[in-house]
C-alpha cells in the first residue's frame, strides 16, 4: 500500500505542502479559510494519511482516539477537530497505532490496545465506562480529576482575568458575559466554570458584576441570544463590553450588534474565546483567548507515556496556558 504524503494532500486539496502541514498540525495561528481546512481535513482523512506517519517500522501499540462528537458533528467543530489532529500527529511521532471510537461506535477488541485519550466531556456514567477498560486514560478539554481520571485543559483563570482587567481598563462600567450552554453525549447537562470565574475576575478588578446570558456554542444562537438581549435592555443598560464564551457564538453575536446599529468596536467592544481562523476575517477581526488546540492534544500523549511508563502513579491535571489576543472588536 502506497503511504500518504504532505505533497500527496496539498494535490488533492489544491493549496500548499506548508500550508497542509500547519493546518495537520493544529497551527491556529494560521490565516486559513474555513473550507480551506476542511478541504485538507478531507484530502487527508481520504488518503488515510495518520495511519502510516510512522517513524519507526515496528508499532509501540494502538491508542484508542475517542472524539465526544459524532464523525459528521466533528466535521463543522474545528476547534476539537484540531485538537484530535494533535493528539494523531503525536501518536504518529512516537510510533503508535491508533483507532478512532466516535460515539455509538463499538470499542475495538484487541490486545494491541494500550491506552485511550478521549477529547471532550463526559458523564460520570461515561467516565466509568471508560475507567473500566482497566487502561491508562487521559481526557482533554474536561477537568476530571476528581473522578480519578487524568487529564490535560486549558487555562481560563489567567485570559478571563485579562479580559477583566482590559475592560475596567477602557472604562467600561456595564460589562456582560454570553454563556454557552451544553450536554455529554448521553444528556447530562455540562457546568460551564467560565461565567463564575468571569464574574469574580470583573468584581476582583473593582468592576460591578456582569450581566451573564446564555445560549449555545453555534453561530446562530449567538445572534439569536444577543438579538433578545438587545431586544429586552434598555440601551442604558446594556453592556458597553462583551466577553463571548467561543468565538463561533461570537461572530453571531456581533452581526446581531451590527443590525441593531451597534457598532463594534466604537461603541462596544466585543472578545470571543479559542481563536479560530475564521475570526481574522471578520469586519472587525475578532479579539479573542487563543487556546493552543496541538499542545493540548500533544500533552495528552506525552501524559499517556508517562502513566504507562509508570513515572505517575497517581491521576494529575495538566493546565496548558491561553492568552488574550487583542485585535479589532
Amino acid at each position: 500500500m502506497l503511504i500518504a504524503t504532505l505533497k500527496d494532500i496539498a494535490k488533492q486539496a489544491g493549496v500548499a505542502v506548508g500550508t497542509v502541514s500547519r493546518v495537520l498540525n493544529g497551527d491556529t495561528t494560521l490565516s486559513v479559510a474555513t473550507d480551506t481546512r476542511q478541504r485538507i481535513f478531507a484530502a487527508a482523512e481520504a488518503l488515510n494519511y495518520t495511519k502510516h506517519q510512522r517513524a519507526q517500522p515496528q508499532s509501540g501499540g494502538t491508542v484508542a482516539v475517542m472524539p465526544w462528537y459524532t464523525e459528521a458533528d466533528e466535521t463543522g467543530d474545528l476547534y476539537y477537530r484540531a485538537i484530535r489532529w494533535g493528539v494523531e500527529n503525536q501518536l504518529s511521532q512516537d510510533g503508535f497505532d491508533l483507532v478512532r471510537v466516535f460515539p455509538g461506535d463499538d470499542f475495538p477488541e484487541t490486545n494491541d490496545l494500550i491506552g485511550m485519550i478521549a477529547i471532550g466531556k463526559y458523564s460520570p456514567a461515561q467516565l466509568k465506562a471508560f475507567k473500566a477498560k482497566k487502561l491508562p486514560l487521559v481526557v482533554i478539554d474536561q477537568d476530571v480529576l476528581g473522578a480519578d481520571v487524568a487529564c490535560v485543559v486549558p487555562d481560563f483563570q489567567s485570559p478571563l482575568a485579562a479580559i477583566a482587567q482590559y475592560f475596567l481598563a477602557e472604562g467600561h462600567s456595564k460589562i456582560g458575559m454570553l454563556a454557552g450552554k451544553e450536554a455529554t453525549t448521553d444528556h447530562v447537562a455540562l457546568t460551564d466554570l467560565r461565567p463564575a470565574l468571569f464574574s469574580s475576575a470583573v468584581v476582583a478588578a473593582g468592576g460591578h458584576q456582569p450581566q451573564i446570558i446564555t445560549g449555545k456554542f453555534t453561530t446562530e444562537s449567538g445572534y439569536q441570544t444577543m438579538t433578545k438581549a438587545l431586544d429586552d435592555m434598555p440601551e442604558a443598560k446594556r453592556p458597553t463590553a462583551w466577553f463571548v464564551a467561543s468565538d463561533t457564538m461570537a461572530i453571531g453575536a456581533i452581526k446581531a450588534l451590527q443590525e441593531h446599529g451597534v457598532s463594534v468596536p466604537e461603541q462596544v467592544r466585543v472578545i470571543g474565546f479559542n481563536d479560530l481562523a475564521v475570526g481574522r476575517f471578520l469586519t472587525p477581526a475578532l479579539s479573542t483567548v487563543h487556546v493552543p488546540t496541538a499542545e493540548l492534544g500533544q500533552a495528552a500523549v506525552h501524559l499517556l507515556t508517562d502513566i504507562r511508563n509508570g513515572t505517575y502513579t497517581q491521576p494529575l491535571k495538566l493546565t496548558i496556558s491561553s492568552t488574550l489576543q487583542l485585535r479589532q472588536s
